[in-house]
């Protein structure tokens, strides 16, 4: 049974004490009382004094219920207590499940990218450097000759910075980082593997041709415990190619469309955007001209930007708009969306479509992009063949693998290199057998604990959206890969499609204008 402490007591007595005083004097005047720590205090004014007994009270309320709980659960019976032991046990299973989600960390996604790209790694090692002993950075011994199976880090002066950005001055936005180039003279390269971190030294060319996040194995000699003579560098290798038996059943051309940075919703090129479409599906062109192309696209994929977005000025203080304006805004933005879907609606009657997302669209902006929500797109989503697919993306069409980005890898990896042409940057994204090594150093990443960018098996088509120009490269393997690079234009610029012939794996751009669309003939198909 729950009794009353003596403390308790002597508090209520002062609570007495206190309200008697304030009914008998109406004048401020000096008291002297006794608290509830027994320390002697003088109160001036009765307005004191009635705010000490407001403290004291709701002190004691609190206490009793405190108390009155404990004892209420204390008389629980013993299925009660062992329910309430089990929810218990359910919200810790939960919190610790939620506190596993909040510490996953960057670093998971570098050491799932070298514990899939290691074993690939030794088998090169093993081949070309069989008599060379691998060894740990720890392991490493000034002048003596070893291979390191890393992960290389450029130290670059000029990379982007939030916290500096944000640091020289806390009320103003921080500017986007628009340099072409991080490049500069002051650039260092490091190796890091589980043990530790050396500086390579090295011909100035090499650094300026690799990039943050490669995975690699390094032959040379220590200088000192924190420095590595690098002589020479492997990479992983082209991955398999897979082998499809439907290749063996094309025995007509196929082809597929490649339409990047369409930008539904800009008004100076309407006329395109509305021409391709008639194009795709069959309403204009002669009947021997549909015969001999239209009719063979089996697909179109639209990689990323396909909503134009305006350039807003940037402000560089926080403003608040108004509600008036934030609706006339948000009208604003949607309006491409509803544009879009009904765009999508007319030409999936006729082909199969597949939409990327890109950095102007409305996803997240960090890798790996999620599908536009089908919820924007309430009249397109009903028909089956409209899919929205991720950014990165890679679908089987015809027997060929296809992979592809929006652009954002191979921008962002261009900044670190300073004599390598973007096309060589593609073609070493597979010599690397990754898509976005600069993630999540200066490309956005989404914290995961598998590396969703590792390329695992050898496509035949590889393409890049977004890009200034169109152009297109064939890659011969050493185990027969066959892999066709392809940069496809921005459309809101350059009014221009690629096609690829999934036979020949032959591409040719079409560009639509007032006086002809049609393909080159096959003779300038490259």
């Amino acid at each position: 049974m729950y009794t009353e402490s003596k403390d308790e007591e002597d508090l209520k007595d002062l609570f007495k004490r206190i309200e008697k005083i304030g009914k008998e004097n109406s004048k401020s005047k000096s008291i002297g009382i006794k608290d509830h720590f027994g320390l002697d205090k003088e109160f001036k004014t009765i307005e004191r004094v009635e705010t000490t007994y407001s403290y004291h009270k709701e002190r004691f309320l609190e206490s009793e219920f405190k108390l009155n709980g404990a004892n209420t659960t204390t008389n629980h019976t013993s299925q009660s207590s062992q329910s309430s032991q089990s929810s218990s046990s359910s919200q810790q299973s939960n919190l610790v499940s939620q506190s596993q989600h909040n510490v996953l960390q960057y670093n998971t996604i570098y050491s799932s990218r070298l514990e899939k790209l290691r074993p690939v790694l030794m088998e090169q090692v093993e081949s070309k450097f069989s008599n060379v002993p691998v060894q740990k950075i720890l392991q490493m011994k000034p002048g003596d000759e070893c291979v390191m199976i890393g992960t290389l880090y450029k130290e670059m002066e000029l990379k982007p910075n939030i916290l500096k950005q944000y640091a020289q001055d806390r009320a103003m936005l921080p500017l986007p980082d628009n340099r072409e180039s991080f490049i500069s003279e002051k650039d260092k390269l490091f190796f890091e593997d589980d043990t530790g971190r050396v500086k390579l030294i090295g011909e100035k060319g090499m650094v300026d041709s690799l990039v943050t996040g490669l995975n690699v194995a390094i032959r040379g000699r220590g200088l000192t415990d924190a420095e590595f003579e690098i002589q020479e560098v492997l990479f992983p290798g082209l991955p398999p190619q897979p082998h499809s038996r439907d290749l063996e059943k094309i025995k007509d051309d196929v082809y597929i469309c490649l339409v990047s940075g369409i930008g539904i919703g800009n008004p100076n090129n309407i006329f395109q955007i509305n021409l391709l479409k008639e194009f795709l599906t069959g309403s204009v062109g002669s009947e021997s001209e549909q015969n001999e192309f239209i009719k063979k696209i089996s697909r179109v994929v639209f990689v990323g930007n396909s909503i134009h977005k305006e350039e807003e000025p940037h402000e560089a203080f926080v403003r608040y708009s108004s509600r008036q304006e934030t609706q006339a805004k948000q009208a604003k933005q949607a309006l491409p969306i509803k544009e879009l879907d009904g765009y999508l609606s007319e030409l999936c009657q006729s082909i199969p479509v597949d939409i990327m997302p890109g950095p102007n669209d409305p996803t997240n902006v960090s890798l790996p992009q999620l599908p536009l929500n089908s919820c924007l797109f309430p009249f397109s989503i009903q028909n089956t063949n409209t899919t929205f697919a991720t950014n990165p993306y890679e679908s089987l069409v015809g027997g060929r693998v296809l992979l592809g980005t929006s652009g954002q890898n191979i921008e962002n990896a261009s900044r670190y290199m300073k004599s390598e042409s973007k096309m060589k940057i593609a073609e070493n994204t597979l010599v690397w057998r990754h898509l976005a090594p600069t993630a999540p150093d200066t490309l956005t990443c989404s914290a995961l604990d598998q590396d969703p960018f590792v390329i695992e098996q050898c496509p035949h088509i590889l393409f890049f959206g977004n890009q200034d120009h169109y152009e297109s490269k064939l890659l011969k393997g050493p185990n027969d890969e066959v892999v066709r690079l392809i940069f496809i234009p921005k459309f809101s610029e350059t009014n221009t499609i690629v096609c690829v012939n999934l036979k020949t794996l032959d591409t040719f751009p079409i560009t639509f204008n007032t006086s002809s669309f049609f393909p080159q003939s096959p003779s300038t198909q490259q």
